[in-house]
């Protein structure tokens, strides 16, 4: 019973801990709203361009396997769950341990994780609040916008939506995690920004967000759909968008998929978080 109470106690004192977090990261998103705005809006950057590039190659009478009504919701909809899905906690997270800032998490009766987890959560909430306006302003314009002879067009199921944001918050779990373990990297490694880097070039093209991964090469289709990258964008959007995805069997097996790479993300995050905790050392707290 006394074991109980102090485990009640516990999960009480860290929600409490964790709601003030969230708060504490929604006011310094906000301090910094200018720049944080600037960042954001430049995310349309790549979807828009994308857009047009498809645009001018239906335009020439070229034959797809999807529609031009699908590639407006698509890249209408990148934009969305890229900032919805996206994680900065990499940086953040190898700068704690390079600079031994994360001994000051180390004897707190809470975690590192849970001040990434809660700043992920307040930046997405400013996300939100901020960029609203912009993406309804940009599904008016691009509702002119005929690619292929139609226009864009969203699904008016509402067991669809609910599905996609289930989908959407699983792609941010993986997007996070895969930020926790390469930020987990700087135990071992001075600077992490090469795997930055290279996740900033691999992430967009095999999650789908520069190309549509239904436009990939015929031969790649069993390659891109297994791979983990699919899931952190392709997948909710194909929850959505894809007629074909509801096939019983294919949606089943999407979120298998889904949840199985996010397992499979954790576990390697918590390998590799736990293996650099026992090596390392710091100056400081």
């Amino acid at each position: 019973m006394t074991t109980t109470t102090s485990t009640r106690g516990t999960w009480r004192r860290q929600g409490r801990f964790f709601s003030r977090l969230i708060r504490l990261n929604i006011e310094v998103t906000f301090a910094y709203r200018g720049d944080f705005m600037i960042m954001q809006l430049g995310n349309l950057i790549i979807p828009i361009t994308s857009l047009l590039v498809w645009q001018a190659v239906l335009a020439t009478g070229a034959a797809l396997p999807v529609t031009g009504r699908y590639l407006l919701a698509y890249f209408v909809l990148v934009a969305i769950v890229e900032m919805l899905a996206s994680s900065w906690t990499a940086f953040f997270l190898a700068e704690s341990i390079r600079n031994g800032d994360l001994n000051q998490w180390l004897i707190r009766p809470t975690s590192t994780h849970l001040n990434a987890v809660s700043n992920n959560i307040g930046e997405k909430l400013v996300k939100i609040i901020f960029l609203t306006p912009f993406v309804l302003i940009t599904m008016i314009v691009l509702d002119r916008v005929r690619i292929g002879g139609s226009g864009i067009h969203y699904p008016h199921d509402p067991i669809r939506w609910i599905a996609f944001a289930v989908a959407v918050l699983v792609a941010a779990a993986i997007r996070f995690t895969l930020d926790v373990l390469i930020g987990s990297l700087a135990f071992w490694f001075e600077d992490v920004q090469g795997f930055l880097r290279v996740s900033a070039v691999v992430v967009p093209v095999l999650s789908g967000a520069v190309v549509p991964l239904a436009l990939m090469p015929a031969g790649w289709s069993t390659v891109t759909q297994l791979q983990p990258f699919r899931f952190m964008l392709a997948f909710p959007m194909d929850v959505l968008l894809s007629d074909r995805i509801w096939a019983r069997p294919q949606l089943v097996t999407g979120f298998g998929l889904q949840l199985g790479w996010l397992l499979i993300f954790v576990a390697a995050a918590v390998a590799v978080w736990r293996r650099g905790l026992r090596s390392y050392s710091a100056v400081g707290a």
